[in-house]
C-alpha cells in the first residue's frame, strides 16, 4: 500500500510542477509577448504588495491566499459531494433502469438546468437581489451576529448550483454507461442461466467489479467544476478563489493569478491522486491496468 500511495505522489507533484511551469509560460507569453509588458514574470519586482482592488484590508499574498480559499471551501464542500452522491446514487438506479432508459431520464433535469444560459440565471439572481435586500447582486452589508452563519452558505449555494447541475448530469450518465457496459458481460449470463437473482447478478458480480471504473469517474468533472467556478464567482461578485483569478487577469497582477491558478491546480492534483490510489487499492487480483 505504501508504494502505491508513494508512487501516485510522485506522479501528481510532478503533474503539479507541469501545471505551476504551464501557467508560468502562459502567463509570460499573455502579459509580455502580446501585451507588451515589460514585467517578466521571474522578476520578483513585478509582483509588488496585494493591489488594493484584490483585497478591501492590508493582507500579504498568503493572506489573501487563506481568505480566497475560505471563501471557496463552502462552494466546494455543496458542490463536489453533491454531484458524487446525486451522480452515484442516481446513475445506478439509472442502469437499474437501463430498460426504460433511466440515465437519460433522471439526468434531463440536471442537463435542462445546465444548459439555462448563465447569463440569464445572474440577471435573475441579481433582480431578485434587489428587490429582496435593495442592493444587486449578494447581501454584503448584512452581517450575522447570533446563530448560524446560514447567509454565508446560501451565497456559496447559489454560485455551486449551477456546477452541481452541469456535473451531476454528466456523472449520472457516465455511471450509468459503466454499469450498463457490465452487465451485458458473458460471465453474467452464465449466472443468470445458474439461476441467480437479476438483484444478486447486479449488485454482487456487476456492481463489484465495476467499482474500480466507478471509482476512476470520481475526479472527472473537478475540471468542470474549476472552471465553473471561475465563471460563475466572478459573475456573482462572489470573492472566492476563481474571482481573484479573473480579476488579477484584469489588473495584470502575476501574483494574483499564480495563487489562483496553483491553488486550483493543487485541488485538482489531489482529487485526482485520491481516486488513483483508491482505483488501485480496490482493483481485484489479477486485473489489468
Amino acid at each position: 500500500m505504501a508504494r502505491i500511495v508513494l508512487q501516485r505522489l510522485l506522479v501528481s507533484l510532478i503533474r503539479y510542477a507541469a501545471a505551476g511551469i504551464a501557467l508560468i509560460l502562459l502567463i509570460e507569453f499573455s502579459f509580455c509577448v502580446i501585451g507588451g509588458s515589460d514585467r517578466h514574470v521571474w522578476k520578483p519586482i513585478s509582483y509588488g504588495p496585494v493591489p488594493p482592488e484584490l483585497s478591501a484590508r492590508p493582507v500579504s499574498w498568503a493572506g489573501l491566499l487563506e481568505d480566497r480559499v475560505r471563501v471557496s471551501l463552502p462552494v466546494l464542500v455543496l458542490c463536489v459531494p453533491g454531484i458524487l452522491l446525486i451522480g452515484y446514487s442516481w446513475g445506478l438506479l439509472g442502469a437499474r433502469l437501463r430498460r426504460f432508459h433511466g440515465a437519460r431520464i433522471l439526468a434531463a433535469p440536471f442537463s435542462l438546468f445546465a444548459c439555462v444560459p448563465g447569463f440569464w440565471f445572474v440577471v435573475l439572481v441579481a433582480i431578485y437581489s434587489y428587490f429582496h435586500w435593495r442592493r444587486p447582486g449578494f447581501a454584503n452589508d448584512l452581517v450575522v451576529e447570533r446563530g448560524p452563519d446560514l447567509l454565508t452558505w446560501w451565497h456559496a449555494a447559489i454560485v455551486a448550483l449551477p456546477a452541481l447541475a452541469a456535473g451531476a448530469a454528466w456523472q449520472i450518465r457516465a455511471v450509468s454507461t459503466v454499469l450498463e457496459k457490465e452487465v451485458t458481460r458473458p460471465y453474467l449470463r452464465g449466472l443468470f442461466m445458474a439461476g441467480y437473482s437479476d438483484e444478486d447478478i447486479f449488485y454482487r458480480n456487476a456492481f463489484r467489479r465495476a467499482l474500480p471504473a466507478l471509482f476512476a469517474l470520481s475526479d472527472r468533472t473537478l475540471s468542470s467544476v474549476a472552471g465553473s467556478l471561475i465563471c460563475l464567482e466572478y459573475a456573482f461578485r462572489y470573492p472566492g478563489l476563481g474571482s481573484l483569478f479573473v480579476e488579477s487577469v484584469k489588473l495584470g497582477s502575476y501574483g494574483g493569478v499564480l495563487l489562483s491558478g496553483m491553488a486550483i491546480a493543487a485541488f485538482l492534483s489531489f482529487a485526482v491522486f485520491l481516486s488513483e490510489v483508491v482505483v488501485k487499492l480496490i482493483r481485484p487480483e489479477g486485473a489489468g491496468g
